[in-house]
Order: structure tokens, then C-alpha cells, then sequence
């Protein structure tokens, strides 16, 4: 009887175990590899892993800052009707780390938009109106994205708006 019992114990204990180690790669190891992964980036899952991460609209502005994230989330969707060219006007910067603003377009094809690096030279900041740029999305007929993506650890501040 005691016998059994142990199995029993040792079994779920290795079920458990397995599951934290399947949960612990997917939060920790997962979101710092999928930075150039084009097989993770195309997919619709946000894999992130986030510190003081808020998200705030207003006057179709769109303002993200973050502390600190690892992976990518998904900041942007549009469900083109036909092809369309939109404007995105944008302003990243980042203080640590290394992230990029990707749009993916319904066949998969990713067209990074920026990348960009730790902005503070020789401890001093770039004038943030400096950083303020624009790009035009072409979107295809179908569901379009927007993405940012961070390496490991990454603080940044985003703001951008879309329009047509």
C-alpha cells in the first residue's frame, strides 16, 4: 500500500514538474530567442515578458512605455478590406536593451519598420522630438500587425498614431 502511494506521489510530482519546466521556458527562455525568429514572430501570440508595461490611447494616439520586457506583444491590428497605404507616425526610444516595430502582413511577409538601440549617449538623452518619425505601412487585403519586439530586458517609451 505504501508502495503504491509513493508511485502515485512520484508520478504527479513529475507531472507537476514537467509542467512548471514547459511554463518556465515558455516565460523565461522563449520570449529572449524570438527576437530574429521569423517562425515566432509571424505567429499571433504575444510572448512577453513585462514589467510596469502601460498602454494608453487617446485622440488615436497611442502611447506604450515599459520598464522592462522581453518577446514581442501585439500593438497594432487592422483588418485590410482591399490593399491600402496607411501613414504611421511614430516616436521609439529606447533607454536599455534593443527592440524593433515590425508589421506583418497576411501572407507572413515581416517588414521591420525600426530598430533601435539603448538612445543615451555618453549619459545624456536624445531630444525626444528628434526621434519623432513617419513611415507608410502598405497593407494587404487581409489582417495586418504591428508588433514591437524586445531583447532581453528592454525599457523603452513608443508612441505612434495611424491614418489613412
Amino acid at each position: 500500500m505504501k508502495k503504491r502511494i509513493l508511485i502515485i506521489l512520484g508520478s504527479i510530482t513529475i507531472f507537476y514538474g514537467i509542467i512548471f519546466a514547459v511554463v518556465l521556458s515558455m516565460t523565461l527562455i522563449l520570449p529572449s530567442r524570438i527576437y530574429n525568429d521569423e517562425r515566432f514572430l509571424v505567429k499571433e501570440l504575444n510572448t512577453a515578458n513585462k514589467k510596469n508595461y502601460k498602454k494608453n490611447k487617446q485622440d488615436e494616439i497611442t502611447t506604450i512605455t515599459c520598464e522592462k520586457m522581453t518577446g514581442m506583444d501585439i500593438i497594432w491590428k487592422y483588418n485590410a478590406l482591399e490593399d491600402i497605404t496607411m501613414q504611421m507616425n511614430y516616436s521609439l526610444q529606447v533607454a536599455s536593451g534593443k527592440a524593433k516595430l515590425i508589421l506583418i502582413q497576411p501572407d507572413n511577409t515581416i517588414i521591420t519598420l525600426i530598430e533601435q538601440e539603448n538612445i543615451s549617449m555618453n549619459n545624456q538623452q536624445i531630444d525626444p522630438s528628434m526621434m519623432e518619425q513617419s513611415s507608410k505601412l502598405d497593407l494587404k487585403k487581409g489582417q495586418n500587425k504591428i508588433k514591437i519586439v524586445c531583447e532581453k530586458e528592454t525599457a523603452f517609451f513608443l508612441s505612434f498614431q495611424i491614418s489613412k
